[in-house]
């Protein structure tokens, strides 16, 4: 596990346990109901972020609770999951989402504030060269972490972060999700 401390925020990178077990099963879950797929964006001609309803990808509990419990432990926060869109976030979508980017393709700079206690992203297949996670502020080197299967990162919503562009000859595959502080604000029920 490795922690930094950098940008006024904290950044956790760690590999969530057993994921020979829970990457393929999600994988294979996530290719068998690939035709109810539904999208929030495009960005550069590709679909940016695309969701499913957890009962279809009942795997994706397994990093988003180690997440969750991690993310209590090291930022010393109390958060929850939801699995469904949040009433006052002006989407239906949950929040947790699922990237897959071709050669070439990258993900710009952005950050996940709204409602979120803690962001994260777990890759679940990537070669080497299939594009760092970015961290950028203004006046900073920016801090770029390697993707690798099963590794988890954990970060403050706030921070700005971006993917760089898909380098290697094969899909770059991550989910990505926010976890929201508890208890939730009374307009969310």
């Amino acid at each position: 596990m490795k922690e930094y401390h950098w940008g006024g925020g904290k950044i956790i990178e760690t590999f969530v346990p057993q994921d020979k077990e829970w990457i393929p099963s999600l994988i294979t879950n996530f290719e068998d109901h690939r035709g109810k797929l539904t999208f929030s964006h495009k960005i550069n001609h590709r679909w940016e972020n695309a969701y499913l309803p957890i009962d279809l990808v009942p795997d994706a509990r397994i990093p988003i609770r180690y997440a969750r419990d991690l993310g209590t432990e090291k930022f010393s926060r109390k958060m929850c999951i939801i699995y469904d869109g949040l009433k006052g976030s002006g989407s239906t979508h949950p929040p947790f989402w699922f990237n897959l980017a071709q050669s070439n393709e990258a993900t710009g700079l952005h950050d996940h504030a709204l409602l979120s206690a803690l962001s994260g992203v777990v890759y679940l297949q990537c070669e080497k060269n299939a594009g760092n996670l970015y961290f950028h502020q203004d006046g900073e080197a920016d801090l770029e972490i390697e993707p690798e299967c099963g590794k988890l990162v954990l970060f403050e919503p706030w921070m700005k972060h971006g993917v760089r562009p898909n380098r290697s000859n094969s899909i770059r595959f991550s989910m990505a999700f926010n976890l929201l502080p508890f208890p939730l604000p009374s307009n969310q029920f």
